[in-house]
């Protein structure tokens, strides 16, 4: 397994294995426009902005020796959150008169580095990719100066939660996000 940085060439990619935790999340975009449509307006988002959430650069992949994809980890500083989605926004309400807010509730806490999601193709669970990812997203963050790192987790998905507590996590608050209940993270580096 290699984790590296992701690249251009991995955009779509890594945008089709964020679906899975879009289906998850029961977004309410998907109750008027379709996955291919919201599929589309992250592409055009992320080809338009390199500040965009679902922006490659943002992105760290785990990848098997053929160079498969096998997981992705999106995260940023807590500073980031309020601009990442107005470029998918625009193209939203632009595109399809989509005017609602894909993501209306904050889910960062101050001055952290925060994961915004991790994912690893279904095929591929079990093999130590997630820790993996969250071990390379703690050495950059603390790169970048940070030192403190912090996640949501579904509190429907207790396997994450005890992978998250396994890599140091440790439960500080809990939000909602949509329609979902979430326990909130963090980590000192």
């Amino acid at each position: 397994m290699i984790i590296t940085y992701a690249s251009e060439e991995n955009q779509q990619a890594i945008l089709d294995l964020e679906q899975v935790i879009f289906n998850d999340m029961e977004l309410a975009v998907y109750d008027e426009l379709t996955v291919t449509e919201v599929q589309n307006a992250w592409q055009i988002a992320v080809r338009q902005s390199d500040k965009s959430r679902y922006h490659y650069s943002r992105a760290i992949v785990a990848k098997d020796n053929e160079g498969l994809l096998l997981g992705v980890l999106f995260g940023y500083p807590d500073t980031d959150e309020p601009i990442l989605d107005e470029a998918v926004q625009n193209v939203l309400a632009d595109k399809y008169s989509y005017h609602r807010w894909l993501f209306s509730d904050s889910e960062v806490f101050e001055n952290e580095w925060y994961i915004d999601s991790i994912v690893v193709a279904s095929y591929a669970r079990g093999q130590g990719i997630g820790k993996a990812l969250i071990a390379a997203a703690s050495n950059h963050a603390q790169q970048e100066g940070h030192q403190l790192i912090g996640l949501n987790v579904d509190d429907s998905n207790p396997r994450a939660q005890k992978l998250y507590e396994r890599s140091g996590f440790k439960a500080v608050g809990r939000l909602r996000i949509g329609a979902h209940a979430y326990t909130h993270m963090q980590k000192q580096l």
